[in-house]
C-alpha cells in the first residue's frame, strides 16, 4: 500500500508589494506524522504550493519525479487542503 499524504498550503498576500507567498505542511496519513513544515515563505500564487510540496517529497525520496504528472496515482496518494488570506505571522508559526 502506498503512503497517503495530506498536503496543506497556507497562503499570504503581501498587499504592499502585490506578491503572493505560501508555506506548506506535509503529513503522512498512514503514520499520522508530520514529515515537513516550511520554515520560510515561498513565492507563488494559485496552487503553486502543490508543486512546492511535490519537490519536497521528491527530495525526501518519498515520491518519484517521473510520477509528477500521473494524475490517477497522485489522486490516490495526495489530499490537498488550501487556506487563503492567512496572516504572515501565522503561516510562519504552523
Amino acid at each position: 500500500m502506498k503512503n497517503k499524504y495530506l498536503i496543506e498550503g497556507f497562503k499570504w498576500f503581501d498587499k504592499v508589494n502585490g506578491n503572493s507567498y505560501h508555506t506548506i505542511k506535509i503529513t503522512d496519513i498512514n503514520e499520522n506524522k508530520i514529515i515537513f513544515k516550511s520554515e520560510n515563505l515561498v513565492y507563488g500564487y494559485g496552487d503553486q504550493y502543490q508543486q512546492t510540496a511535490y519537490k519536497v517529497l521528491i527530495s525526501l525520496g518519498l515520491v518519484r519525479a517521473k510520477d509528477q504528472h500521473n494524475h490517477k496515482l497522485n489522486n490516490e496518494r495526495f489530499i490537498f487542503r488550501k487556506t487563503e488570506d492567512c496572516l504572515k505571522r501565522d503561516i510562519l508559526n504552523l
